[in-house]
């Protein structure tokens, strides 16, 4: 018949001869190299990574039947009974201590692959194209060749698992089978020991127990078959009548299994099972990593909002500030005006012929303008400036406090650490540093804050500011004490001006001109000295305030370039495993499909 798969063993190994399913193959291939590039890049534990690559090598490997089941529950017979001949080792007590590959050879022989594993060699026609792997029990008293068996469950093509009728269907068998089922492995369930219970009734009672436990607590719903590997080899034992060994095959019920299992492996079946096997093992890992890339993406994001929040807050912070500084500003500038004011309202009272001699004396001038105009604004200037820049100062400390406690209670956020340790790699690892370190740079700052010391040096910093923009070779006068000297000096330019009028003779006829256009003078002069003032420590204000904005966002953003980066890593990553399910369901259904029997 056309498109039939015909395999041929040479060396150990299955040929797929056919196109059709030498093409799925290695379209399953290239599938798997994909996976081991996705791993690799995802920096993946090496016992993932080496599984694939052994499920790539396994592709043109004989088939693997993989029996497994407790102790006790005559594994090694029912393979015995299976071959018809004596390979495995039979006892009451745990005989497997030991993986057991047993594999088609000319001659009886043994050879030890590595530690736990033996390969067995014998002449037996069911093993030229099936390799059998006999496991240790599920209840292996010794743990390592429990985690041995355990690693054999990915790799097989098919799971026969075999439980006692006396005891089915265990807990450790339970868990075994949920293993199983994880890898999505085809299981064919064996009730061995079926001579040991009495009657019809009994066994349709293990018959229900075994059904209804598989299929409430594992959702699997795989062939049953009851059996006695005792009555069965005794059936095949030589020196029995046809009718005798008839009668005892039958009642073994040995004989329904074997049509089963030499049907379910002909040539093409084995093939079919050998290319669905891997699938399993790409959609657990799929699903592995998937989890973990989906519970990452919703952490990072949490991360995004996190540091959203942070820059929400610092928004927030600045906008407050400056509107805050604009009232304590219009404070400092109100004192000013004042000042601006009573000039300007001296000039008006005392520029007359009556006090024409005491103008004349400049230093009678400077003495009356401070008692009368200046009086305390030095000290209320400086009392406002040094209240801005504790203001400024506490603002800043507090704003770091903030974003160090919101930090750590980032940093106590966690996830499901089972699943991270699942498919490894160091993302949590590097996200628990990276906030440690954010966390720890933050509350270094605050611990390192010195208030008089970033007091005075912003003081300094306004003070600079205002003697470099206001005057040259003002020396070391402070801010008030600047403000009232220009302040003053403007005033008595003014009545200086005024003075040499008078003196010119001109006093009687231009006096009243004179001083409209003094005091016009003056406000011009003593406005331009205020919004200086206010520009300069604007200026200084605003350079403060980002430089400690700026600081605050330094201290964050290696934080926030490891969540931009690993939320663009895992978002890649679902799109490749979203891209592999779509390809390993594709393989599914042709590899399934009827057409490739045709």
């Amino acid at each position: 018949m056309r498109g039939v798969v015909r395999s041929r063993r040479r060396g150990g190994a299955v040929r797929i001869l056919d196109e059709r399913w030498k093409d799925l193959a290695e379209r399953e291939r290239a599938l798997l190299e994909g996976v081991v590039g996705f791993l690799e890049g995802f920096g993946a534990p090496p016992e993932d990574v080496g599984l694939v690559r052994q499920k790539l090598d396994d592709i043109g490997e004989l088939f693997l039947l993989v029996v497994v089941g407790e102790f006790n529950a005559g594994k090694s017979a029912f393979i015995n009974a299976l071959l018809g001949a004596e390979i495995s080792t039979e006892g009451v007590t745990p005989t497997t201590d030991r993986i057991t590959v047993l594999r088609y050879a000319e001659r009886p022989e043994d050879r030890e692959r590595r530690e736990g594993v033996l390969e067995r060699g014998y002449p037996n026609d069911f093993l030229r194209e099936v390799a059998i792997v006999d496991t240790p029990g599920t209840n292996a008293i010794i743990r390592h060749h429990e985690e041995l068996s355990r690693g054999f469950v990915p790799r097989s093509d098919l799971v026969l698992f075999v439980t006692s009728a006396d005891r089915p269907f265990t807990e450790s068998e339970r868990g075994y089978l949920e293993l199983i089922r994880d890898w999505g492995k085809k299981i064919v369930l064996v009730v061995n020991k079926v001579d040991l219970l009495r009657g019809d009734e009994a066994r349709e009672q293990v018959r229900s127990f075994v059904e209804e436990g598989v299929r409430s607590m594992l959702g699997l719903k795989p062939p049953i078959f009851f059996v006695s590997a005792y009555l069965a080899r005794k059936a095949k034992a030589s020196g029995l009548g046809g009718l005798e060994a008839d009668a005892l095959l039958s009642a073994s019920g040995f004989g329904e299994l074997e049509g089963y299992v030499r049907g379910l492996l002909d040539e093409e079946g084995r093939v079919r099972l050998k290319l669905e096997s891997p699938l399993g093992v790409v959609e657990e890992l799929v699903r592995r990593y998937g989890l973990a890339v989906n519970e990452r993406l919703g952490l990072l994001e949490d991360d995004f909002r996190m540091a959203e929040n942070v820059e929400s807050q610092l928004e927030a912070y600045t906008e407050d500030m400056r509107r805050d500084f604009e009232a304590r500003l219009a404070e400092l500038e109100n004192i000013v005006l004042r000042m601006s004011e009573r000039g300007d309202a001296w000039l008006e009272e005392n520029i007359r012929l009556l006090n024409i001699r005491e103008l004349l004396s400049r230093d009678k001038v400077q003495e009356r303008f401070k008692e009368e105009v200046v009086a305390d604004t030095e000290a209320l200037i400086d009392e406002r400036v040094q209240e801005l820049i504790d203001w400024m100062v506490d603002r800043n400390l507090k704003q770091w406090r903030s974003v160090v406690e919101y930090v750590n209670r980032r940093r106590q956020a966690r996830y499901d650490e089972h699943i991270i340790g699942d498919v490894g790699d160091n993302f949590e690892y590097n996200r628990n540093q990276l906030l440690q370190s954010v966390g720890r740079n933050a509350q270094d700052v605050v611990r390192r804050y010195d208030r008089e010391r970033e007091s005075a040096e912003l003081a300094l910093s306004i003070q600079d500011a205002v003697t470099r923009t206001a005057a040259s070779g003002a020396g070391a006068l402070g801010i008030g004490a600047l403000v009232v000297t220009l302040f003053t000096t403007r005033f008595l330019d003014v009545t200086g001006l005024i003075a040499v009028a008078i003196l010119g003779g001109y006093g009687l006829f231009v006096l009243p001109n004179r001083r409209r256009k003094a005091r016009a003078e003056f406000a011009q002069e003593t406005e331009a000295l205020r919004e200086r003032l206010v520009e300069v420590v604007r200026r200084q204000f605003e350079a403060e305030l980002s430089r400690s904005v700026e600081r605050m966002r330094e201290a964050i953003a290696p934080y926030t370039r490891f969540v931009r980066t690993e939320h663009a890593r895992m978002s890649e990553a679902r799109g490749s495993l979203s891209g592999i399910t779509d390809e390993v369901e594709a393989l599914r259904a042709e590899i399934g499909a009827p057409g490739v029997r045709s």
